[in-house]
């Protein structure tokens, strides 16, 4: 593995996944209290604002809720929003789906394909994550593919072989120049309360940055590789200060306001001069 300075023109994104939460009266509460700190955060920031992006991935009801106040906007909002799935189809006769371009409608700019609870709980194999990768590229989304091993995956050795498939195998219906953003997400460390290693994140994420400049070539060192995993504000900064972390995909601590703008503050902290650690 050759090792990687950290590229400053990767942005560096904080972007929570709500899941299946919360109820509408906190959802509106957390969401007035993060767009307040992220704004205020942004006004006082050294150099762009714009080298860290904030993303909220809600259950899609909300990406309705937002058009229908007016809060769509997106230049002048200081966060960005997505879908957490979106179907593999089109529009048509799909009852239960939605699609890329109504969510792209709707306001989203952002969408989460193949996280490992719809792999687990829904069926979504890598060649489903293929074409929803495809229908978001095709309308305008930018697509965050999820990858990860399991616990078993992990013991048995295979953590390379099994991400190294889901990479290849999710990206295989890009064209040259598409560089989605890759979720790294160890599926035993989500909501479990265990978090990966520092060793253990700077060696996988070094090992897809190699994959991905295989598979797409020199372009791939501008692609943003996040890692998600019980990332909570007290580790944030040991693992975005990491020369091949670009960000955080944050569960459960997106669903607190001062716990998300914490992980946020870590990522303002490590943009502003990091150096690369326990990667070779």
């Amino acid at each position: 593995m050759h090792a990687h300075g950290r590229d400053l023109i990767r942005p560096t994104i904080i972007a929570g996944n709500w899941k299946h939460n919360p109820d509408r009266s906190n959802g509106e509460s957390l969401l007035r209290d993060v767009m307040g700190g992220v704004e205020e955060r942004r006004s006082r920031m050294v150099g762009d604002p714009d080298s860290v992006e904030v993303l909220i991935f809600p259950p899609l009801p909300w990406l309705g809720w937002l058009s229908a106040s007016g809060d769509t906007a997106q230049d002048s909002l200081p966060i960005s929003f997505g879908a957490q799935c979106v179907a593999e189809v089109s529009m048509g006769a799909f009852t239960g789906e939605v699609g890329a371009q109504l969510v792209k409608d709707f306001g989203a700019q952002w969408c989460l394909v193949g996280h490992s609870e719809r792999r687990t709980l829904f069926g979504v194999d890598d060649e489903s994550c293929a074409r929803r990768v495809r229908q978001a590229l095709d309308h305008k989304l930018k697509p965050v593919l999820c990858i990860g091993e399991t616990l078993a995956q992990r013991e048995s050795g295979d953590t390379r072989s099994v991400v190294g498939e889901q990479l290849e195998r999710g990206l295989s219906l890009c064209v040259e120049g598409e560089q989605p953003v890759i979720a790294y997400e160890p599926v035993w460390a989500i909501g479990t309360g265990v978090t990966a290693t520092v060793e253990q994140v700077a060696e996988v994420h070094g090992f897809l940055r190699d994959r991905l400049c295989e598979l797409r070539g020199s372009g791939a060192e501008a692609t943003p590789i996040l890692y998600g995993g019980s990332v909570k504000a007290d580790n944030a900064a040991d693992l975005l200060g990491l020369s091949d972390v670009d960000g955080a995909l944050i569960g459960g601590a997106s669903l607190e306001a001062s716990s998300f703008l914490g992980i946020l503050d870590a990522g303002i902290a490590c943009r502003g001069g990091r150096e690369p650690k326990l990667h070779e």
